[in-house]
């Protein structure tokens, strides 16, 4: 049958996913229909007449809410509009295997009043309803599901999906929701080449979820975080851009992440990480993270907070920031690797920390390269950083200042023992090896349990900080300065 508005698609016989996280999943759809049905202003009626393994066209129209109860594929034609409605999410999945493209779907804001109003008005229908529930404009019940091409806008949450597996959600726009997606106990899911936009709470929540791969979205102007982990583990989050966002990037209590070749830029925070361990940071690039709605010229590039243990930040490019790098309140056995800091207002600042080390690094043209307050930490190992105002001389040619660079701001008692004369050169980044690294140099005791004893009736506390760098004959630099 010929239809004015389109022509037959060809049937289709499954759709694969990749995840940029070192494994592939695939979604196996059931064999389709060599036809598809072409369905009238009745999607739901469609929906009930069609077998699992179905192609289903919806051509242009506006439509009311459906919901998606067998393995289907679901093709929007012409941007035809789906409008949610109170405790009606524009799309429900409730079955595995199912793929949904092409609509346009029209979300409800958070309205407590009209939720309550809506209860109170049909009880027989919100009886054993749950009156928290955000509205959503689809909400995923099921595994192996596939959004693309689709605009949503002005929901409470864009999707929503809990305990659930092989998510895609691709090629699609989310634009002024509270949050556009929030997946909460999900795993092996994918959101890839997703763009959101003007959200309030977040563009991308993420809470205790595993196997998750970000890739190539643009998030820009929410009132909070852009990408939030929250106690979520092993994910991937590569290639986004983070603009005009509270922060771009948070990880809370998330561990085992890597956090690679991202661009943040005009944000409060652009990466942070609190309460979090064990996550690589590495070749991102973060610059002109200066607000002044809050506090003028404020901005972090990337800042670990509140003990967060054994991250490595490395191949970073801070740049034109209020702090290029930070680390504050307990953090410690960090490694801040062959970053390249430059025009910041403070290069890094570390402030109540210990045994985190920090070596090379490139601190150019900041107005002040380091800061080092309330802390113990460590500014070289075989070789430190490179200073571009160290006015130190190297008499033997080695490479390496024959004085030590003091840091400038903060206690004024840390110092980088073998300050760089020329700007390091990273090679191959062995973060098993850096890791270990930080362990062999962190030898600071805190201070409930450092030694002391007692002198004219006066307790003193010793400190086994040593005044020049440990040499660990097993242990060759990492890399060779250039």
């Amino acid at each position: 049958m010929a239809w004015p508005w389109s022509s037959p698609a060809c049937g289709i016989s499954g759709i694969d996913l990749f995840f940029a996280i070192g494994i592939v999943l695939a979604i196996a759809m059931p064999g389709f229909a060599a036809e598809p049905i072409y369905s009238s202003q009745d999607i739901q009626a469609t929906i009930a007449s069609a077998s699992a393994g179905d192609t289903i066209v919806v051509g242009p129209g506006e439509y009311g809410p459906f919901e998606v109860d067998k393995a289907l594929t679901i093709i929007g034609q012409g941007n035809p509009v789906v409008k949610s409605a109170i405790q009606r999410p524009g799309i429900t999945i409730e079955a595995d295997d199912v793929s949904v493209s092409g609509f346009l779907i029209s979300g409800i804001a958070k309205d407590t009043q009209s939720k309550y109003d809506y209860y109170m008005n049909n009880p027989s229908k919100a009886y054993g309803q749950n009156l928290n529930l955000p509205n959503a404009a689809i909400i995923i019940e099921a595994n192996g599901v596939l959004l693309k091409d689709l605009q949503v806008f002005g929901a409470e949450v864009g999707v929503l999906a809990e305990n659930a597996r092989e998510i895609g959600v691709e090629n699609s726009s989310f634009v002024s929701c509270g949050r556009g997606l929030r997946l909460t106990y999900c795993s092996a899911s994918s959101v890839a080449n997703c763009s959101f936009s003007n959200c309030d709470a977040a563009g991308i929540d993420i809470s205790s979820c595993r196997e998750m791969a970000f890739s190539n979205n643009v998030i820009v102007n929410t009132t909070n975080a852009g990408l939030m982990l929250k106690e979520s583990e092993d994910c991937g989050v590569s290639n986004n851009s983070l603009s005009w966002n509270r922060e771009g990037l948070f990880l809370w209590n998330s561990s085992r992440n890597e956090i690679r070749d991202n661009s943040a830029d005009h944000n409060y925070y652009a990466i942070i990480l609190s309460g979090s361990h064990n996550n690589s940071v590495l070749g991102n690039r973060v610059f002109e993270n200066s607000r002044n709605e809050i506090i003028s010229g404020f901005g972090i590039g990337i800042s670990l907070q509140e003990n967060s243990t054994y991250n490595v930040i490395a191949e970073n490019t801070a740049k034109e920031n209020f702090n290029g790098l930070e680390m504050t309140r307990g953090c410690r056995l960090n490694t801040v690797f062959a970053n390249a800091i430059s025009e910041n207002k403070h290069g890094i600042r570390l402030d109540k920390n210990y045994n985190n080390l920090v070596f090379g690094n490139n601190f150019v043209r900041n107005t002040i390269s380091a800061y080092d307050n309330s802390s113990n930490n460590y500014w070289n190992t075989t070789f430190g950083n490179y200073y571009s105002d160290y006015r130190g001389k190297d008499d033997n040619g080695d490479g390496i200042g024959d004085s030590p660079y003091s840091i400038p701001m903060g206690d004024h008692d840390e110092s980088d023992l073998r300050p760089l004369m020329k700007p390091y050169q990273a090679e191959d980044l062995n973060l098993t090896q850096l890791r270990s690294e930080v362990q062999k140099y962190a030898s600071f005791i805190p201070l409930d349990t450092r030694p002391m004893k007692v002198e004219g009736g006066t307790v003193v506390i010793s400190s086994p900080r040593p005044t020049s760098p440990p040499t660990w004959s097993s242990s060759p630099p990492l890399i060779q300065t250039i």
